[in-house]
């Protein structure tokens, strides 16, 4: 260490280049970045469940997951709300089905107009007035750019360009599988011993949809939508009174994990006819946007707050323009390497990564704070020593030290690189990383810093030389000393009961994977979520997969029978706690085809008595089977292709504005299993899968993940410390304030109902990670001060004062940059942030006091410190306050042993 020292002091302006251009390069790789919520992230991807998930998505497609728009309007049954409404479907269907000769003459006609020169933008609009699709989307990218009339200049033309081109790949992309609405439903119908599929409103020869006009059409309209009971919550909502209220357009998506860019676009186009219609958006496609929303927001707005904050501890520790300006330039480094660095390397930022940068600002700048105490404790040696030869001695010594506590603090991190979700795992490697970096910047920069700033006594030094009265840190440290050598039983006593306690909540803690629980209950996305549960039944679903046994099975009364049996069951209102609002199957279907072909008789909607009617209408009836898999498309979602196995999808809802959660959903799981295993033949088998069973999947992989992951951080961070101190007392010991974090944090969350979920399972290795820093600069200057000849009780007031001063403004630095997240929309972020404020307020209370009580309490004898410095002849002078000094005589402290 003592050879890089002394080159960043031989070449500071070479140093500053040289780390101001790495942070430009990493920092050209921020833009790059991306945000990703979705749930392969928090699932291991060799899960056999999530295997299986991912086969049955594959046969029936990704139908348990949505988006699902309510539809409105005033008046509902009027023609321009129809209009409306079939113009929403037209901009939705475009991503659909890829014509590419349309699109590629659009695309030129759309270069021509734009390369003529200046465009007025309701000139372009009405050329494409023959297209109003296309109209419409070129007013829609404009819009979004704030552009609505005037013309357009080059800037205008090549954004414009740019968010057509975009718009066109993302057609291509066919990413929408499906859409189900009343404008384009097919329904069953039976004539001349016929079954076949006919539309609830016809199209033209050119495919226009020919709309209700006169109350009559709206009349006859309304008689087709309930003549299927099928439809009822599915397509439209009635009240009380069994009117029609609400449409819902339901659109599902090809590949649930490349939904992003569609279900952002939905979200765009919807916008667009808030003014027309109301439309109520909802489905766990769109909850991924707006979590990405909230994060990218929050991002951009909590960041430089946290910096600021930080920055503003530094000026109360220090009062100098260099105690500011050099620690948070070390921030502001650390922060565009890490982000940067993930942006290059495609590393998408997830709803446990946006925490990084505040994770790196909050732990860097313990070390900025420790740098620069050492520089202001051995500024008068530095003087007397020379500038270079002085800052090479005091900047060797905290440099080991502070690549000591970040090596702790590193493998704390990278401990979580065995977790076996992916979304923690990454979070552990690249907070690691970060730490490297922050120690590396940190151990380079603030010392090419000071070498070209001048070396003079600055307001802070003054003040602390000329102030021997005590502070107010003072007084606390005092406060504390004296709880731990003259209460230090009392203090043990508390601390034990406290642990009892906190163990007691620890056990009442709930494990939570829900995504909306990450909102607060007024926010709109979970009012929306409530709204759409109690129109259509839920905003999204799992499967139940029955197996007949044997091919064709599925066409046996017997076996629908028991899928019926099922379906009354789960929706049945005594089974209200298994938050089923509707279900979807095969049996539909056949159900329809009883009736067409019993004259629509609604008495007929129901399953045939005889397996030959079943056959005999499956050979009847005629529809589109565009992938020749032996099924009808508008069967795919429901059976197999062996018509062996039926899906069962069951939508969710929230009642009552409470959240399902994961614990919910466990047990409508387990109700759904018991029951089958009761009443399902035996020839019969199931299994359930769908997106719920994945949060369940990913709540377990945290309790086992944080099980794992204490064990294995406080194992190596033990061995760690052992290995530094080279003394197994110390190394037990130093357990101590990390366990008592660790404690608090999962009592509190316990007795105050807070749940573990993605964010707060990694409270407990930050916890110990930071801690453990504390508690290795207690310990190695507590053991210099008890080589140097002093009882217990004075080595610990000395150490209080020593380390615990940098020690307070490090717990306060990270204190309030967590505390910022408080003011996030973001509940996963502000739980985060409290819970993190709390537990470094408690590793603080343990490092100092409870750490130094335990030593009086134990009577334990520590060897001496190991000394990292290569300089032990050489002495400074500290001036203690009046409740330390003896006759106002100033500490003698060996420089390099202590800080």
């Amino acid at each position: 260490m003592d050879r890089y020292i002394t080159f960043v002091l031989k070449h500071p302006v070479w140093i500053l280049v040289c780390f101001i251009g790495i942070t430009i390069g990493l920092g050209l790789g921020i833009p790059k970045l991306t945000f990703d919520t979705s749930i392969s992230k928090f699932l291991p991807e060799t899960d056999p469940e999530y295997l299986y998930y991912n086969k049955v998505k594959d046969v029936y497609g990704d139908v348990d997951t949505f988006v699902i728009l309510s539809i409105t309007g005033d008046p509902l049954w009027g023609a321009k709300t129809f209009s409306d409404m079939d113009a929403l479907l037209t901009d939705i269907e475009a991503y659909e089905t890829y014509r590419a000769d349309k699109e590629t003459a659009r695309l030129a006609k759309l270069d021509q107009l734009l390369a003529a020169g200046p465009v007025n933008v309701a000139d372009l609009l009405f050329q494409f007035s023959d297209d109003p699709e296309f109209a419409r989307m070129i007013s829609r990218k404009l819009r979004t750019k704030g552009i609505t009339d005037g013309t357009l200049d080059s800037r205008d033309v090549r954004n414009l360009k740019k968010a057509i081109h975009t718009v066109n790949v993302l057609k291509q992309k066919e990413s929408i599988d499906d859409i189900i609405s009343p404008l384009d439903i097919e329904d069953v119908t039976g004539q001349d011993d016929t079954l076949a599929t006919v539309r609830l409103i016809e199209t033209d020869a050119s495919g226009k949809r020919l709309l209700p006009q006169t109350p009559a059409d709206f009349a006859a309209f309304t008689r087709k939508l309930k003549r299927n009971p099928a439809f009822e919550r599915g397509i439209y909502a009635t009240d009380e009174q069994g009117n029609i209220t609400d449409f819902g357009f339901i659109i599902r998506f090809k590949e649930m994990s490349d939904s992003d860019s569609i279900a952002r676009e939905i979200l765009e186009i919807v916008d667009t006819y808030k003014n027309r219609l109301h439309i109520l958006p909802q489905g766990q496609p769109l909850v991924y946007v707006w979590i990405n929303n909230y994060m990218q927001n929050d991002l951009a707005r909590l960041v430089p707050l946290v910096l600021l904050v930080t920055m503003f501890i530094f000026f109360l520790n220090f009062r100098s323009l260099r105690g500011v300006l050099l620690p948070s330039a070390t921030l502001l480094m650390g922060t565009c390497w890490i982000l940067g660095l993930m942006g290059h390397l495609g590393v998408a930022i997830t709803t446990v990564g946006i925490s990084i940068p505040i994770l790196m600002i909050a732990v860097g700048s313990s070390y900025g704070i420790h740098i620069l105490n050492q520089y202001y404790a051995d500024f008068d040696y530095i003087t007397r020593q020379g500038e270079f030869e002085g800052l090479r001695h005091s900047m060797n010594h905290i440099s080991i030290t502070v690549l000591l506590t970040g090596l702790t603090t590193f493998v704390a991190f990278l401990t979580l690189a065995s977790h076996r979700l992916s979304v923690i795992r990454e979070w552990g490697i690249f907070s690691a990383i970060g730490i490297v970096f922050a120690v590396w910047i940190s151990a380079s920069v603030i010392p090419a810093g000071l070498v070209l700033m001048s070396h003079k006594k600055d307001r802070y030094l003054l003040n602390r030389k000329n102030n021997s009265s005590s502070t107010y840190m003072d007084h606390f440290i005092r406060g504390m000393s004296s709880l731990s050598i003259h209460y230090y039983k009392p203090t043990m006593l508390f601390v034990v009961l406290l642990m009892a306690v906190c163990l007691v909540g620890l056990f009442r803690i709930q494990v939570e994977t829900e995504l909306l629980s990450y909102f607060r209950a007024d926010n709109p996305i979970r009012t929306s979520a409530v709204d759409i549960s109690k129109k259509f039944g839920g905003r999204w679903g799992f499967n139940i997969l029955l197996n007949s046994g044997e091919p064709d099975g599925v066409k046996d009364p017997e076996f629908l029978k028991s899928i019926a049996d099922l379906r009354s069951w789960l929706t049945s209102s005594e089974n209200a706690d298994l938050h089923v609002g509707r279900t979807d199957a095969f049996n539909d279907h056949i159900n329809t085809m009883h009736m067409a072909m019993n004259n629509d008789d609604p008495e007929f909607y129901m399953l045939p008595e005889s397996k030959w009617d079943i056959l005999d209408y499956l050979e009847l009836f005629t529809a589109e089977d565009a992938d020749s898999d032996g099924r009808a498309d508008i069967f795919e979602p429901y059976v197999n292709p062996q018509f062996q196995t039926c899906n069962i999808l069951a939508r969710l809802c929230e009642k009552d504005g409470q959240l399902i959660g994961t614990s919910g959903l466990k047990h409508i799981f387990e109700r759904i299993r018991i029951q089958l295993n009761q009443t399902l033949p035996p020839e019969y088998t199931y299994k359930i899968t769908g997106h719920p069973l994945m949060i369940i999947k990913s709540a377990d992989y945290i309790i086992y993940g944080q099980i794992q992951s204490l064990l294995l951080t406080l194992l190596v961070i033990g061995i760690v410390v052992l290995i530094l101190l080279k003394n197994l007392k110390a190394g037990l010991l130093a357990l101590i304030p990390m366990s008592v974090g660790v404690i608090i944090n999962f009592g509190i969350m316990g007795w105050f109902s807070i749940n573990l979920d993605i964010a707060t399972s990694l409270i407990a290795a930050i916890t110990i990670g930071i801690g453990v820093d504390d508690t290795i600069h207690f310990l190695n200057t507590f053991r210099f001060y008890r080589k140097s000849g002093l009882d217990v009780d004075t080595a610990i007031e000395r150490t209080q004062f020593v380390a615990g001063k940098a020690i307070l403004f490090t717990s306060l630095a990270l204190i309030f940059g967590f505390s910022v997240l408080g003011i996030s929309t973001f509940k996963p972020l502000i739980l985060f942030g409290l819970l993190m404020g709390i537990t470094m307020i408690a590793t603080t209370f343990g490092a100092l006091v409870v750490l130094p009580a335990a030593i009086k309490l134990t009577g334990v004898q520590l060897v001496p410190a190991v000394s990292f410095s290569p300089y032990r002849r050489t002495f400074m002078r500290i001036p203690l306050p009046a409740f330390l000094s003896r006759n106002q005589n100033p500490l003698t402290i060996e420089s390099g042993e202590a800080e």
